[in-house]
């Protein structure tokens, strides 16, 4: 076990690499895109997102959130309360700060990994008033359970939760073994879907859940930890959900993952 615990640390240190960095703002620019990297933070992998989605046609600014303890702290991110609440209360002032001063703007967010966790939990703090248009959840690591009605509250059109039972090291094994981002010691939603059982039926309506397609493979995604934040994976498949995202189609894993 404790040579798995070490192999993940340096898998995740490897990722820190060079920063992603933040689209230039432009004046009178007011449509954004906020992305919540994993633990790792702003690495270079999410700079692929980033500019699969310009190459995918989303002409709309991205804006890298970073959170958390500093890189080489950073395994103090996967599951420290204090960390998430502080992460959450941030990002929730930056959408409200946002919304206020540009009333009519399209705010979507996209999260990876504890990152979908930051966004799920901001979200619950947003008063009823303030709403984003679209969320994307690329392999989030909280639990299936996790209490979905606040954020799909606050979502005027759809909750996006990409998983994939082939991640197993991140999502099954570590997840299983020390816990998921809400403590809880299970498979993530990111590994097996969101159960929504539970939730009232105009409140599920706003979730798609999109299970691992081997096709993705082609565009670079392999099913594993870090195959949604691939620059073909974000140009073909997520950068169509931000240009038009209620023509999206409820995925087939939408009744599969009910526990």
């Amino acid at each position: 076990m404790r040579a798995r615990h070490t192999v993940l640390i340096l898998v995740v240190a490897i990722m820190c690499g060079c920063a992603a960095r933040s689209d230039h703002i432009a004046e009178g620019q007011h449509d954004v895109i906020f992305l919540v990297p994993g633990v790792a933070g702003p690495s270079r992998a999410y700079q692929r997102v980033i500019d699969g989605l310009h190459a995918g046609g989303v002409d709309r600014p991205v804006r890298v959130i970073a959170w958390g303890a500093p890189p080489l702290l950073f395994f103090m991110n996967f599951q420290t309360e204090s960390i998430h609440r502080r992460a959450e209360a941030e990002l929730a002032k930056m959408i409200s700060d946002w919304r206020k001063q540009h009333p009519a703007a399209q705010i979507d967010l996209i999260g990876h990994s504890a990152g979908g966790g930051v966004i799920l939990g901001a979200l619950k703090q947003l008063d009823v008033a303030v709403r984003v248009r679209a969320v994307v959840l690329l392999a989030p690591s909280v639990s299936p359970t996790y209490d979905l009605a606040p954020a799909l509250a606050r979502v005027d059109d759809r909750i996006h939760n990409f998983h994939s039972d082939r991640d197993t090291f991140f999502l099954s094994w570590r997840t299983g073994t020390f816990g998921s981002y809400d403590n809880v010691k299970t498979r993530a939603a990111g590994n097996r879907g969101f159960g929504l059982a539970k939730l009232q039926p105009s409140l599920a309506s706003r979730m798609v859940q999109h299970a691992y397609d081997p096709r993705w493979r082609d565009v670079g995604n392999d099913g594993g930890h870090f195959g949604t934040v691939a620059y073909d994976f974000a140009r073909v498949v997520i950068a169509p959900l931000l240009l038009s995202p209620s023509s999206a189609p409820p995925s087939r894993s939408s009744a599969a993952t009910r526990p």
